[in-house]
């Protein structure tokens, strides 16, 4: 469009004005309803807690040509690792074997055919500690009783909905903060909450693990999980009489 188009002029100061109002992207917002002025603001926290539990994942596994004699190798592996779990006071309803996979395995030779050459029986067992004290010796334990592999270990908090809770109403304390400086810079002041909605969930976090301290006796330090909360809160406001 050339410049001397009678509409080039608005056009593209409207054009510029969109665009500086779709990039105003300041933390807290202010609006109108109606009769009523409000603050749109989010606010975040975290609380950070040492997890108690854990849950490990192992594998059993035997290879071979008789897939019979294999199972019972497996389920005999099992079974004795489920007893010694049970002796350590580690309850039942914490313990789940019912995973059992069954497949072929196969060998290439110089040839470059391929053949099958045996079985492969494996069967899963996950274990819940409701303590972190057992989870070395339940690891080598598990070891010692055949397993062959260690699969995905979680740690947890037991108490997380209750530490959620708390990172929620330090995260409203953050979005009343947040609201207030505002409020105050525009020469407002808080009346009231109009909304709130939860913009986060309570779920189990997955940290990395601390650094071995040489006087612990344990190898294995859970270290620490931070549990977030986010909250968006529209405050209502009025001019300061």
């Amino acid at each position: 469009m050339k410049h001397s188009d009678p509409f080039w002029k608005p056009t593209l100061l409207l054009t510029v004005g969109l665009a500086l109002l779709m990039s105003f992207t300041a933390y807290g917002q202010t609006f109108d309803r109606g009769q009523q002025s409000g603050i749109s603001v989010t606010g975040a926290a975290s609380v950070s807690a040492v997890p108690d539990q854990a849950s490990i994942s192992f594998a059993i596994e035997q290879r071979g040509n008789k897939l019979s004699a294999l199972k019972t190798q497996v389920d005999q592996y099992t079974t004795r690792l489920i007893d010694d779990l049970l002796d350590r006071d580690i309850p039942r309803d914490n313990i789940q074997s019912f995973q059992l996979s069954i497949y072929p395995q196969y060998e290439t030779d110089n040839d470059g055919k391929r053949e099958q050459s045996g079985f492969i029986v494996s069967r899963n067992i996950d274990v819940t500690l409701p303590s972190l004290a057992l989870y070395d010796q339940i690891i080598d334990l598990a070891i010692a009783q055949g397993v062959t592999r260690v699969g995905q270990v979680r740690f947890e908090v037991s108490d997380q909905q209750q530490l959620y809770q708390q990172a929620l109403q330090k995260a409203f304390e953050n979005a009343r903060s947040k609201a207030e400086f505002i409020a105050t810079t525009a020469g407002l002041e808080i009346v009231s909450v109009m909304s709130v909605q939860e913009q986060s969930m309570a779920r189990p976090v997955m940290f990395e693990m601390a650094a071995m301290d040489s006087r612990s006796k344990s190898p294995s330090l859970p270290g620490a999980q931070e549990i977030e909360a986010r909250l968006s809160v529209v405050f209502s406001v009025a001019g300061k009489n």
